[in-house]
């Protein structure tokens, strides 16, 4: 009964498809970008402001180095968060008190970036 079920539909899907589908046509399309596409890209791009290799003012080091510690002080927050969490629900004062430790080093190291 299956067989003849999927042979009917089959059957009907192929005699409504249409003639030739869009996959199937013999114009063939070009691959590689236009010309116009590779001007408005070339215009995209954004010039070369410092040669390669050059070293970075200090004020920009700063601010890498204080975005560094501000993540690091989100995770260890969200891992001290845990930790507590975890501590809590097994009731083990040594974890929950561990969670709270990581958790204000997170949340030292996050305010001393934000400065």
């Amino acid at each position: 009964m299956k067989v003849m079920l999927v042979a009917g539909l089959a059957l009907v899907a192929l005699a409504t498809a249409p003639v030739k589908l869009i996959a199937q046509t013999a114009a063939s399309q070009p691959i590689s970008p236009s010309q116009e596409t590779l001007v408005a890209a070339a215009q995209l791009r954004l010039p070369a402001s410092q040669p390669f290799g050059t070293v970075h003012p200090g004020g920009a080091v700063m601010i890498q180095w204080a975005r560094g510690n501000r993540r690091k002080g989100e995770i260890l927050m969200i891992v001290g968060a845990a930790g507590i969490v975890t501590g809590l629900l097994v009731h083990e004062d040594v974890i929950t008190i561990a969670g709270a430790v990581v958790g204000g080093v997170g949340l030292y190291f996050y305010l001393q970036a934000t400065r």
